[in-house]
């Protein structure tokens, strides 16, 4: 997989707070200090 280009949209711990499902989406869940930003980086 190539990715070309990554929009940040929002960060939240609500789902009622949650974009509406027009896009594809990825989470990254994990505990401290695993790797999830070096990743996203």
């Amino acid at each position: 997989m190539i990715i070309r280009s990554a929009e940040f949209t929002i960060s939240n711990t609500k789902l009622a707070h949650c974009p509406p499902p027009n896009k594809p989406e990825f989470a990254f869940i994990g505990r401290s200090n695993v790797g999830k930003s070096s990743l996203i980086n």
